[in-house]
C-alpha cells in the first residue's frame, strides 16, 4: 500500500471551488489511478498556511493531473510505502492520531438504515469516538483528545439534483492499540461514512 501526498495551491479558484465540493477531488483521486482501486482513502489537510491533499491506496497514484488541475506546475508530490509503517502498530503500542470523520448516529426505532443523524455537540462527538475507539481495537488517552473542527458540508453531486450533508469532525490525540488485526483494519478501510468524500482516514505517528 502506498500514502501519497500532494500540496494544492488555494490562490487557485478552481481548487477553492474543489475544496468546497469534495465530490471534485473525490473525481479527480479516482482518475489519478489506472487500475479502478477496491479501497482509496483521502482527506484534506492543512498545516499552517499550507494545504495537501493526502490518499492512501492500495496501487500508486499518478499525482500529476492533480497537481494540473488543483496544484502546482511540476510537482510530481510525494509517496511512500505505507506497509512499513503498518508493519510498526503492535498491539499496545501508543500513537499520536488525527482522524478526520462524519460523526452519526441512527435512532431508536429507525428501521431505513440510509437514515442517518449527524453528531453535532462536541459531547456527542466525542462520545461517538469513544465507541468508535472499542468498535476498532483502540483507546483513546481522554485526557489527551481534542476535537480541532467541526463544520457542515454542503454540495452537489454532479448531475444530481439532491444536495450532499454532513458534518465533518477532525480529532485530535493519543490512542492506544488494544486489538491489532481491527486497528490496522481501521488504518487501512477507514471510520465511519461518506469516505469517498474525504472522511475516514486515520493517520498515527509514534510517540
Amino acid at each position: 500500500m502506498y500514502m501519497s501526498r500532494i500540496r494544492l495551491n488555494t490562490n487557485r479558484r478552481k481548487t477553492q471551488l474543489a475544496l468546497g465540493s469534495p465530490a471534485k477531488i473525490h473525481g479527480a483521486v479516482e482518475r489519478s489511478f489506472e487500475i479502478r482501486q477496491e479501497r482509496t482513502l483521502w482527506r484534506i489537510d492543512r498545516l499552517g498556511d499550507r494545504t495537501f491533499l493526502l490518499i492512501v491506496s492500495q496501487d500508486k497514484p499518478d499525482l500529476c493531473s492533480i497537481a494540473e488541475q488543483f496544484g502546482y506546475e511540476g510537482d510530481t508530490g510525494e509517496y511512500k510505502v505505507y506497509d512499513t509503517h503498518l508493519q510498526r502498530v503492535k498491539e499496545k503500542s501508543i500513537w499520536r492520531f488525527r482522524l478526520v470523520a462524519n460523526p452519526t448516529f441512527r435512532k431508536k426505532g429507525q428501521e431505513d438504515r440510509g437514515n442517518v443523524t449527524a453528531h453535532i455537540s462536541p459531547a456527542s462527538q466525542m462520545q461517538w469516538l469513544e465507541k468508535t475507539a472499542s468498535a476498532h481495537g483502540f483507546s483513546l488517552k481522554p485526557e489527551t483528545t481534542q476535537i480541532m473542527s467541526s463544520t457542515w458540508k454542503h454540495f452537489y453531486r454532479k448531475g444530481r439534483k439532491e444536495k450532499v450533508e454532513f458534518v465533518e469532525a477532525a480529532f485530535e490525540g493519543v490512542l492506544q492499540v488494544e486489538d491489532e488485526p481491527l486497528f490496522l483494519d481501521a488504518l487501512v478501510k477507514g471510520i465511519g461514512r461518506e469516505k469517498a468524500y474525504g472522511m475516514g482516514m486515520m493517520t498515527v505517528i509514534g510517540i
